[in-house]
């Protein structure tokens, strides 16, 4: 029989109006374990605009493993929350297990139990709203089924009571989650650039370069670039705008100096790989005319320094000067041996200063 403390968690979260509190009352004293079929024996379904299943996560057995009596009615408040759409509240268990789920048939029981390990320490432990709990990562992400956000918010929530901190709920939870990671001698979380565009890594417009991501920012909105993928020197203003802990949707603006150079971590090397910082930018005085690189393509193509001053019309002496880089070719001539030793990006006759 379930005890009296146990019937008062049924009856505080068992909502008569999605669920029959009567057969679970009944189903529970009969059995010693509780299997799936237990949602959908006492889910009533009843939505206004036809029939609903509060629990279709764990009726069909997608979120539910079977358990002994007391340990499910310690679980009853997490099991039968139901979201309150009416005040914009999204988020609730299935959103979760549907985030664990992804492409796999069925959850692990491990996977699984990792996920209601999370809620019941922050529903017992740290006293947190159930309203809370489903829609708080949902309200920083802008998405459902965010469960990777929802367990890093589980080991926040760890670190606040290592820090003493009684912030459970910041307003931008990537910055915080790192400031604790950091301060508990952890690393923290580096949030690479993503595509802008179909194959695109930024968008430029005049001296403003343009990034999409996942910017974490610190109390007055600026970009924190030690947790960004991106490694500026000798930038101008650098902002975003980002909005709470959005994931992938922000926006990162860095205003481009002459001798800016910018590096991006990992954007053309594949995810397996160690991670590579690749320099995508270089302000005009930082780059150089790569002499080296015009002599090699002259030999690998088997010309002789007069085949190729002959070919551009230039003297012999001053494609000499070119090669031996004591001087360089203006543009006219640039253009003329581009042209002739097969070089298709003027990248490929570039160097930098840094």
């Amino acid at each position: 029989m379930i005890t009296e403390t146990e019937m008062n968690t049924i009856k505080q979260y068992v909502d008569e109006k999605y669920f029959d509190r009567e057969k679970l009352i009944k189903y529970l004293n009969m059995h010693s374990v509780v299997g799936n079929e237990i949602f959908s024996y006492c889910d009533k379904g009843n939505e206004s605009n036809g029939k609903f299943f509060h629990s279709n996560w764990l009726d069909e057995e997608y979120g539910y493993s079977p358990l002994p009596v007391a340990d499910f009615i310690r679980r009853v408040p997490l099991y039968f929350y139901v979201n309150d759409y009416s005040n914009n509240h999204v988020g609730d268990l299935g959103d979760l297990i549907s985030g664990i789920i992804g492409w796999k048939a069925k959850t692990s029981v491990t996977d699984l139990e990792t996920l209601y390990q999370a809620l019941e320490y922050m529903f017992y432990e740290k006293k947190l709203p159930l309203v809370n709990i489903f829609c708080y990562i949902v309200d920083q992400t802008g998405l459902v089924s965010q469960t990777d956000m929802f367990l890093q918010w589980n080991h926040y929530l760890h670190l606040c009571g290592e820090l003493r901190w009684d912030d459970l709920l910041p307003d931008c939870f990537i910055t915080r989650y790192n400031e604790a990671l950091e301060k508990c001698g952890c690393p923290a979380i580096i949030y690479e650039i993503g595509e802008i565009g179909i194959g695109d890594i930024y968008w430029r417009t005049g001296s403003q370069m343009e990034f999409e991501g996942t910017f974490p920012y610190d109390r007055n909105g600026n970009p924190v670039m030690r947790w960004i993928g991106l490694r500026v020197k000798n930038g101008g203003q650098i902002r975003c705008s980002q909005k709470k802990s959005q994931c992938g949707r922000g926006r990162l603006f860095i205003e481009l100096r002459p001798n800016t150079t910018i590096h991006a971590l990992n954007v053309y090397n594949d995810k397996d790989d160690n991670d590579t910082w690749y320099q995508i930018y270089a302000g005009p005085q930082i780059m150089q005319f790569d002499y080296a690189t015009l002599k090699d393509t002259r030999k690998r193509m088997k010309y002789t320094q007069r085949d190729v001053a002959d070919a551009i019309g230039a003297t012999i002496r001053t494609y000499q000067k070119w090669e031996s880089g004591e001087t360089t070719p203006d543009g006219h001539y640039l253009l003329r041996l581009m042209n002739w030793l097969d070089i298709r990006d003027v990248q490929d006759v570039v160097r930098y200063t840094e």
